[in-house]
């Protein structure tokens, strides 16, 4: 018999809180969960695909920033030497490579799993010029698959968050990441940094508050639930050792391509 599952996404975050507050208080509540078909709702599944849908065009929007961007402000002590990027556009970059590489994971996993490829057939990256030819190709392949992936990949059923491996968490993750880095917001009076060691956004910037000894200040998340400090030596080892780390995965794709 089947039994039935409440949806993980965040349609049922509303019955979640009522819950946890029954739990705890027992305050009753009429809410009513959204249930799994048989692991996410049609909800969830449609709001997913959208944000796949959106992102060829979203990380083509991320790469103009290091092009098209306004130039960013310098802030803090004066003559005190900014945080300069390695390269230019090293910000949106690096976001590019940690989304694309990790979209191309999912694709392969799900090819995978459903017997279409073979473990150390998956294609390499594409290049430069290439690039937006191959991330259509996998939004096209992942689009193709996507309610099988909803509903009976391994990590369907998982809660969505950022170290969630379920395909609608991660489709959701890139899709937030993406847009935040492109919309007008507050860190745009910094320079862009890499994307967050620990909740992989791309929050963080140079805290105005916290600073050490001499002035330098500290490298911070700004997402409340991720609180991530660093010194700037710290993120620059973080960078270095980040960019070592996708070439040595490009290299390894490549050759088993």
């Amino acid at each position: 018999m089947l039994v039935k599952k409440t949806c993980p996404g965040p349609c049922n975050n509303a019955w979640r809180k009522a819950e946890e507050t029954l739990t705890l208080r027992g305050t009753e509540h009429s809410i009513s969960p959204a249930w799994g078909q048989p692991a996410q709702c049609y909800t969830c599944v449609g709001r997913t695909l959208e944000h796949l849908a959106a992102l060829p065009q979203l990380l083509i929007a991320v790469r103009n920033e290091a092009v098209e961007g306004t130039p960013t402000k310098l802030t803090g002590t004066i003559g005190r030497v900014g945080l300069h990027p390695a390269w230019p556009g090293q910000a949106s970059r690096l976001l590019i490579d940690r989304i694309v590489g990790e979209m191309a994971e999912l694709q392969a996993d799900i090819l995978i799993q459903r017997g279409i490829w073979k473990v150390g057939t998956e294609p390499g990256d594409g290049t430069v010029a290439e690039e937006d030819a191959y991330i259509g190709g996998i939004v096209a392949t992942l689009e193709a698959h996507w309610e099988w992936a909803m509903q009976h990949h391994p990590a369907a059923d998982e809660a969505y968050d950022r170290a969630s491996a379920n395909p609608g968490s991660q489709a959701s993750t890139w899709y937030r990441a993406t847009v935040y880095f492109t919309k007008d917001h507050e860190q745009r009076e910094v320079e862009r940094l890499a994307p967050c060691p620990k909740c992989r956004g791309p929050w963080l910037h140079e805290s105005r508050d916290l600073r050490l000894v001499n002035g330098e200040p500290y490298i911070a998340c700004g997402d409340d639930t991720c609180g991530k400090l660093m010194t700037k030596t710290e993120y620059d080892d973080y960078v270095r050792a980040m960019r070592k780390s996708m070439e040595r995965g490009k290299a390894f794709r490549k050759a088993a391509a």
